[in-house]
């Protein structure tokens, strides 16, 4: 794939870097391994047996907290969303007042979130975990994190920078359109329709100025 970006893969964001386990912690150490299995390999060969491994405990350790593989997933779904809130939180605190800038400054934290982590993020939005409140964690994580898009467009309209429409299927045109942008970074589907190499950073920001212009007003 020729498309580029300047920023390196970090560890997962809530998560501390993998060493030796020690009591009271398993839960976290758990999410943590499990994380980075993932991205390592992907969901199908994820397993609470390799969990165990890679944290040096026994093998029915992770049972403790979790009762088997789907509330392992959602728990790194779980975290996964936290993390995307984090990012939309971050872009609105580097640009206060600005919810133009703040929507722009989220795609790119998104689009780069998915390049790290297209396993995590087809865990989260790839239909494997349920969408009802079997999980509750990751039902409200999810939840907060689509509110804070929503906020972002709310002030917006407040302030008269966007039109006044259907906060919620405004913030579903952004989300989606971002995320099927991202969704081709990764799997390389530009490369083969766009002649020219793929830069990530500028394509984005282009991509996000066309869906601002369909949100303001006047």
């Amino acid at each position: 794939m020729n498309s580029q970006t300047a920023t390196t893969k970090s560890e997962p964001a809530g998560c501390l870097s993998t060493k030796p386990y020690h009591h009271g912690d398993l839960h976290h150490q758990c999410l943590c391994a499990a994380r980075q299995l993932l991205e390592e390999n992907n969901i199908a060969s994820l397993s609470l047996r390799a969990v165990a491994k890679k944290i040096g405990v026994s093998h029915t350790a992770p049972y403790r907290h979790f009762k088997d593989k789907e509330s392992l997933l959602a728990g790194i779904a779980a975290i996964g969303f936290r993390e995307l809130t984090t990012q939309i939180a971050q872009a609105v605190e580097m640009h206060s007042g600005d919810p133009a800038a703040q929507l722009l400054e989220a795609g790119h934290r998104y689009v780069q979130m998915v390049i790290e982590n297209p396993q995590c993020v087809q865990l989260m939005f790839g239909g494997i975990l349920p969408c009802d409140d079997t999980y509750p964690e990751l039902r409200e994580s999810g939840d907060l994190a689509f509110d804070r898009l929503k906020m972002i467009i709310e002030e917006g309209q407040s302030m008269g920078i966007f039109k006044k429409a259907e906060i919620e299927l405004m913030a579903l045109t952004l989300w989606s359109s971002i995320h099927g942008l991202s969704l081709l970074f990764i799997s390389g589907s530009l490369d083969e329709a766009v002649a020219a190499p793929v830069d990530v950073h500028p394509l984005t920001t282009a991509v996000t100025h066309l869906l601002l212009d369909g949100l303001k007003s006047g």
